[in-house]
């Protein structure tokens, strides 16, 4: 048998076949896109849960320190130069009186939190953004101290 005996076919895809992998394709992106979502919505409110606790652990070292619990954010953030464990660095936690954050997103709702006292200097309460809550109040808190009594969100920067 020599190459001139052989026929040369006429290779290709149907567009049938063409078809079928462009679906196959299209249902592997959607499943993609939607485990993506679900992944950094927990990411986001993981985040913010961590941030709220690292408020929550300084006000407890400030407490230990101090005896009493900060009735003011400048106490836990004009502390640079005393090198105190429950320093805040200036700019990492944005603090608020509102609502946590009115729109948040991945920029602005994983830092902000609002900063509560409780009764004189008993406790603190924090609230944060949770991105994993459905329905009206989609915010969550955390509480050092007794927080029975009447709280007072404390301006911050």
């Amino acid at each position: 048998m020599s190459l001139t005996d052989i026929k040369i076919k006429n290779q290709g895809f149907t567009i049938v076949e063409l078809l079928i992998v462009v679906v196959v394709i299209a249902i592997l992106a959607a499943i993609t896109i939607v485990s993506y979502n679900g992944i950094t919505t927990k990411a986001n409110a993981s985040a913010a849960k961590e941030t709220a606790s690292n408020v929550i652990k300084k006000v407890e070292l400030y407490n230990g320190n101090k005896g009493s619990y900060p009735t003011t954010i400048t106490a836990l953030t004009a502390s640079a130069d005393s090198g105190e464990a429950y320093y805040i660095q200036s700019g990492s936690i944005k603090f608020t009186t509102g609502s946590p954050v009115a729109n948040p997103d991945s920029s602005n709702g994983k830092n902000t939190v609002k900063f509560e006292t409780c009764g004189t200097a008993a406790g603190v309460r924090i609230t944060y953004w949770d991105f994993e809550k459905t329905g009206s109040d989609k915010t969550a808190t955390m509480t050092a101290g007794d927080t029975s009594g009447t709280c007072t969100a404390v301006a911050g920067s």
